[in-house]
């Protein structure tokens, strides 16, 4: 058998530990569907590594549930003829995304954030650095091994991150910094943290995804050590 790109196992994990309420593997496709949360990457179809997945049987899988047809084209590098067909049938693009990795063992944490270990209070936690609420179903869903981790200035939450390990990989999600808080290290004490908790659950890289027009996140994990894995964007068609 095979040897599975190394991208294709980090798409996997990520799909596992950023979980859709519905997940089934059908005509050539993951497919997605989280009616609770309307966001891209829980209700979208991600070609499954290998196969020839059917755009018909994609369109009439998300028609049926009325919703738009969103389909994550990942890695692009791999999927070209996908993308040109999804093109030409209308699809618009969106959200070009580069996934980056890091090993755990390059980072250092000094004991200057904590880990929240009741998953009740994550909520609360959340809500003072990030408005989007529906983020909150999708994170008191992952399974284990996972960690919520926050830093304080004064008593006040400054930042926080989510980590979630998967087979040797530990996904880094809702990587926020407090705007009064930016650029004195509490992103990168964050992602210390989690490393070093992922690495002690058999996680041995980190991967995260950033959009492409985040410059200012881009240099921050680059000056972390994060590497370029591979891109993704998402093709669309409305319904109708």
């Amino acid at each position: 058998m095979a040897t599975e790109p190394e991208w294709w196992r980090l798409e996997r994990s990520a799909a596992r530990v950023w979980p859709a309420v519905h997940t089934e593997e059908r005509d050539g496709w993951l497919l997605r569907h989280t009616p609770s949360v309307p966001r891209r990457r829980t209700n979208s179809a991600l070609p499954l590594h290998g196969s020839s997945p059917s755009i018909e049987a994609v369109e009439t899988y998300y028609r049926d549930l009325g919703q738009a047809v969103c389909i994550q084209v990942s890695p692009a590098e791999v999927h070209p003829e996908l993308d040109e067909t999804l093109a030409a049938r209308g699809y618009r693009r969106d959200a070009p995304t580069l996934i980056l990795t890091a090993p755990t063992s390059i980072f250092e944490a000094d004991g200057s954030v904590d880990q929240i270990h009741d998953r009740a209070r994550w909520p609360e936690v959340f809500a003072t650095l990030d408005d989007r609420l529906t983020t909150v179903d999708v994170i008191l869903r992952i399974p284990e091994p996972v960690a919520f981790f926050a830093a304080t200035v004064n008593g006040d939450i400054a930042g926080m991150g989510v980590f979630a390990v998967d087979e040797g990989y530990a996904g880094v999600f809702c990587m926020v910094t407090h705007p009064a808080h930016r650029r004195r290290g509490i992103a990168s004490a964050v992602l210390a943290a989690g490393a070093g908790w992922a690495g002690s659950q058999g996680a041995r890289r980190l991967f995260l995804q950033v959009e492409e027009d985040n410059p200012g996140a881009r240099a921050l994990y680059a000056r972390q050590g994060f590497t370029f894995s591979h891109a993704y964007h998402y093709r669309i068609l409305a319904t109708g």
